[in-house]
């Protein structure tokens, strides 16, 4: 059995059985506690020692509540520094020494636990506003995000495609700025693609190289979306529209005029809102699950990018769509910033 609190009833049931004779495997057995527990109350008894512990016995802490409170305010300073060079900050400017585990300790008994910093996209204020109008003007659909068609680009990299930095905090400050780690949309070295799913069905996948502009946009999507489209919704649903954030390419003239001469109705979307699209939750498991595959080459990484997108479920895509009025209360809770949920 795993170390705990034994309560003070167990003890005494344990110096009960032991005074009738009974045995300390036994005992262990009947009561679902350790043998060191019995064997403990065993050499009490036979050295005549209390049962229990008076208050104030026992180890020391090693810190008082002062001192807890400056280990505090030191890791307020810079929530992303380690254990260990939280001791050895503190160690240089107190008399006492404190070891890493020490100062998990302490962190955790005051609830600041270690989480991964999340990255979120650099925005403007106009930006944040104009997400706080979309999710106001779209709090009421429920069924009608079945209609979406959700698409984005991803690009994966063979190696290090993604770093992890632990920041600590408490529960409730999941949504605070020092939790996301600012970045900008670029990378290199990758193997790069395009694709699209809605509600309850997986749309194709289609790998592409290069920078992506108007022309090589429409290329990537010419034969793909409208096959798409024509075997997800019925002839007479006309309520359906295309998603796509706001890339260069997609907002481009040649683009836009491709779009209105395929009949293909573009749902107006707010500027750096990957956090809004549930395709975006597709990429991350499948990053996720490359970094356990461990691909050596471009080649190995192409193969297991399409097994992975072939072994996404429709059900699975139904189950991110059906996120959508949630994400929708997120930004409005979160004013228009970003939110930590998704």
């Amino acid at each position: 059995m795993g170390r705990g609190i034994v309560a003070h009833e167990k003890k005494i049931e344990i110096k009960s059985l032991l005074e009738n004779g009974f045995g300390q495997q036994y005992i262990a057995r009947q009561l679902n506690v350790s043998q060191k527990c019995v064997f403990g109350v065993a050499q009490k008894l036979k050295q005549n020692l209390p049962l229990f512990n008076s208050v104030g016995q026992g180890r020391k802490k090693a810190t008082t509540k002062a001192e807890d409170q400056y280990l505090l305010k030191i890791m307020k300073q810079d929530r992303t520094k380690s254990s260990q060079m939280l001791a050895a900050e503190w160690n240089s400017s107190n008399g006492k020494q404190l070891c890493a585990s020490t100062v998990r300790r302490r962190l955790i008994n005051m609830g600041y636990k270690s989480y991964t910093t999340k990255r979120k996209p650099l925005r403007t204020p106009d930006q944040i506003k104009q997400r706080l109008k979309f999710a106001n003007d779209h709090k009421h659909w429920l069924k009608e995000w079945q209609n979406i068609i959700w698409s984005d680009e991803a690009h994966f990299e063979v190696l290090n495609r993604k770093n992890r930095t632990f920041v600590r905090r408490l529960k409730s400050e999941s949504n605070e700025p020092f939790n996301f780690v600012p970045r900008v949309q670029g990378g290199g070295g990758s193997v790069s693609v395009w694709g699209c799913m809605s509600g309850g069905a997986r749309g194709p996948l289609v790998t592409y190289t290069g920078r992506l502009n108007g022309p090589a946009y429409v290329k990537v999507i010419e034969e793909a979306l409208p096959m798409f489209i024509e075997n997800t919704f019925d002839a007479p649903n006309n309520n359906w529209a295309y998603m796509h954030d706001n890339a260069l390419a997609h907002r481009s003239k040649y683009t836009a005029d491709w779009f209105e001469n395929n009949h293909i109705n573009v749902l107006e979307w707010p500027s750096n809102s990957p956090d809004m699209n549930p395709i975006e939750n597709v990429w991350d498991y499948m990053d996720k699950q490359l970094r356990k595959l461990k691909p050596t080459n471009v080649g190995q990484l192409q193969e297991m990018i399409g097994k992975l997108w072939c072994g996404f479920t429709p059900i699975r895509c139904q189950q991110l769509v059906n996120s959508m009025p949630r994400r929708v209360q997120q930004c409005i809770l979160a004013r228009g910033k970003t939110f930590s949920k998704y």
